[in-house]
């Protein structure tokens, strides 16, 4: 090997080397959201349209979300104007769980009246979740268990009831076609793979399994420039200045003895 390829091949090991270590959970993250996407199909009734209703007919299964005003309104983190209400839910007219004092908004900042789901922002959402490898679809109800009573940010700059993103809890409920009722809970630090489908992404990002919170693409440099296009220029040295010739050389006196 000459000098010359020696270098460009400890250049390349190098680079693959600094490049490793923030591209791998990079790439376990795409190999778990693709396995999402092959295995569910999993639909948001919140996010679909303005308004989604908070009753919704599952296989004959009623669900449905109402509310009882407990307290005096008070502006949340959004500065918008919520009421502290008891909420009910319930299948098929049983009671599966009452949340006590939820923020509730009746009205947009605009004094337009606010519908549906959308009355519970992100502390309470309605899926649907349909496995393809398997019979076991079902209807999924997530829960804000901390971190949803959130005030004005006073002049102190202190946001009363503020939760990291890291500390919240959950509680999932499920529907089976049957009008079996289930439960769960997990946290954002301990969740699995299908949980984790099932948290409406915020402010700060995508919500990732192997990645940290919020992780996004900052700017070309990176992750653009490092870890993938220096990883791939290291791959690339390292395959065009291997001794290859040499290690062939040295088997073959091997087996020739």
């Amino acid at each position: 090997m000459t000098p010359k390829k020696r270098n460009r091949l400890i250049i390349g090991l190098i680079l693959l080397g600094l490049s490793l270590p923030p591209l791998t959970p990079m790439l376990m993250e795409i190999a778990y959201r693709t396995e999402m996407n092959i295995r569910y199909d999993i639909d948001e009734l919140n996010a679909d349209y303005a308004g989604a209703p908070d009753d919704t007919d599952y296989n004959g299964n009623i669900i449905r979300a109402s509310h009882v005003e407990t307290g005096e309104p008070y502006f949340d983190d959004q500065d918008e104007l919520v009421h502290p209400s008891d909420i009910r839910l319930t299948v098929n007219g049983e009671t599966v769980e009452t949340l006590e004092d939820y923020p509730v908004q009746l009205l947009d900042s605009g004094d337009i009246a606010v519908e549906g789901l959308n009355r519970y922002t992100h502390y309470l959402t309605y899926w649907t979740v349909e496995d393809k490898f398997t019979d076991q679809d079902f209807f999924a109800i997530v829960i804000w268990q901390n971190g949803y009573d959130t005030r004005q940010i006073d002049e102190d700059g202190w946001m009363e009831g503020y939760v990291d993103l890291e500390q919240l809890e959950y509680k999932l409920i499920t529907i089976a076609k049957d009008g079996t009722v289930s439960e769960e809970l997990f946290t954002f630090e301990n969740k699995s793979k299908l949980q984790t489908q099932l948290i409406t992404e915020d402010y700060s990002g995508p919500i990732n399994y192997y990645l940290p919170p919020g992780y996004y693409y900052p700017s070309l440099l990176y992750p653009l420039l490092y870890p993938w296009i220096t990883s791939i220029v290291g791959i690339a040295l390292i395959l065009f200045n291997f001794p290859y010739g040499a290690l062939k050389k040295r088997r073959a006196k091997k087996d020739a003895h």
